[in-house]
């Protein structure tokens, strides 16, 4: 099984695993299809699969867990755990639940035929796919539903914009869906400051920021979670890389000019 991705005809990286909600495995596989217009292309492991898998991951928490890491065909293989207990063989460990980026930055740094300080999946791809986003509620590129309240002291939106004309113009947009209370930075530097000292609901921010690489403000935001609920990406190019990196940190990713109908949706559900 060979897969079209930015070089040609690409071998899938297979991945084993064990565990997991119905919801966690849908996001997995969805970032497997993502995955196939990569320079490493990923792929769930199942006995009819050509070849071997790569790595097995396993959720520590789960009745297969001990199965699974006694198991003499999984010796050879990189063992990613997730949760506590982790043994000490572990190729890596990530906190639960899990988040699916940081397993495929890891995946990626370990298998990526170049070398690369940042996210391979920030790459300029010569056939960049539309990951955009839909609302029939059957898109698997929307980002999942996040657990737990937001507070009602996070009822505030950081709008985070080079440009003062799209600044005013989300703050209109915000307006007219009934969110008021609006944060402005042009810089990133300026935005983790107010981060320090708020916490929003909605932040939005640009890639064009010039102060700082805009995905360190977004990987910061996300960790923020879930004291910041929502987390939009603009940009002023489609790129299939920065649409698959914006949901992977559960954002929804937005190409300039705003589409005015898309974001009043959007907004909606704020």
């Amino acid at each position: 099984m060979t897969f079209r991705g930015a070089l040609g005809a690409v071998k899938p990286i297979f991945v084993k695993y064990y565990g997991f909600s119905d919801a966690e495995r849908h996001a997995l596989h969805t970032l497997f299809r993502l995955s196939e217009s990569h320079r490493v292309v990923y792929a769930p492991w199942t006995a009819a699969s050509p070849e071997a898998p790569q790595v097995v991951l396993i959720e520590g928490d789960s009745w297969e867990a001990a199965l699974a890491l006694a198991n003499p065909l999984h010796d050879s293989l990189k063992l990613a755990w997730v949760g506590a207990g982790a043994p000490a063989m572990a190729w890596r460990v990530f906190d639960s639940p899990v988040k699916w980026s940081a397993l495929i930055e890891a995946m990626d740094e370990e298998f990526s035929p170049v070398t690369s300080t940042a996210l391979s999946l920030d790459l300029d791809l010569a056939h960049d796919a539309d990951l955009d986003v839909h609302f029939e509620g059957d898109d698997d590129t929307a980002p999942m539903a996040l657990e737990g309240a937001v507070p009602a002291a996070a009822r505030r939106v950081l709008v985070v914009d080079a440009g003062r004309d799209e600044r005013l113009y989300l703050r209109a947009k915000l307006s007219s869906a009934g969110l008021h209370e609006v944060d402005e930075a042009a810089s990133g530097a300026e935005a983790l400051e107010l981060l320090r000292g708020a916490a929003y609901q909605l932040v939005i921010v640009d890639l064009g920021l010039t102060d700082m690489d805009s995905w360190q403000l977004i990987k910061a935001v996300d960790g923020m979670r879930p004291r910041t609920a929502h987390l939009f990406v603009t940009a002023s190019m489609q790129s299939w890389g920065q649409s698959a990196r914006a949901w992977m940190s559960g954002a929804v990713y937005l190409k300039k000019p705003l589409d005015p109908e898309k974001l009043k949706i959007l907004l909606q559900n704020i």
